[in-house]
């Protein structure tokens, strides 16, 4: 798959906005997921390092597999790693 067959995000947050209002977007959306759908501080750590050695990292923000900004969807407890043939994360909970 090339970067321009990425899926887009679901969360609402626009793909076209520059670098640094990104990041502020990404982290206003993650804090205002429900606290009991979030899974705790240590896992998502966890998650987020897995993504940063992933092959599938798009620009340090996207995975390449569901085009979900990792920042965000690491944080919910109801997500799993969407590597074909297999959850990543799975190892790290």
């Amino acid at each position: 798959m090339i970067d321009s067959e990425i899926p887009v995000c679901l969360c609402q947050i626009p793909a076209n906005l520059q670098r640094s209002q990104m990041y502020e977007s990404i982290a206003s959306y993650v804090r205002n997921i429900p606290k009991e759908q979030q899974i705790e501080d240590a896992a998502y750590e966890k998650r987020l390092a897995v993504c940063s050695e992933c092959e599938a990292l798009v620009n340090g923000l996207t995975c390449r597999y569901c085009g979900c900004f990792v920042l965000a969807r690491a944080r919910k407890r109801s997500q799993s790693c969407p590597m074909p043939g297999g959850d990543l994360w799975n190892s790290t909970e």
